[in-house]
């Protein structure tokens, strides 16, 4: 799972390539992973530090936009034990040292996910 994690982390920093091709490969690889994996990789993606602020939002972003393109398809499916276990994630970040607009990226996340899931 690390070395997947690492992998992840590594895949996003290269959705920021300014190289067409390369961002391109990228994005396909990025959408052929699994949406639950998807949602486990960008969460930690988000609270880890050594990824910096730009990936961080980038996963921020990514994230929101998967939650609301594929919230109904994927998060009712899963156990309550792993829905709570990703909102207290989200709060966790909210405790880490964060920027003001990666603490607004993940309010809107954990907004949008208390919201639907009610």
């Amino acid at each position: 799972m690390a070395g997947d994690q690492a992998q992840f982390f590594q895949l996003l920093n290269t959705l920021l390539s300014s190289d067409n091709d390369i961002r391109s490969q990228a994005e396909e690889a990025y959408n052929n992973i699994p949406t639950e994996t998807k949602v486990v990789h960008l969460v930690g993606a988000v609270q880890n530090v050594e990824l910096g602020e730009e990936g961080r939002a980038t996963a921020a972003v990514l994230l929101r936009r998967l939650l609301s393109s594929e919230f109904f398809e994927f998060f009712p499916k899963l156990p309550f034990e792993q829905q709570a276990m990703l909102r207290e994630q989200l709060l966790l970040t909210l405790q880490m040292d964060v920027s003001q607009q990666l603490r607004r990226k993940v309010l809107f996340i954990l907004f949008f996910i208390i919201i639907n899931s009610s």
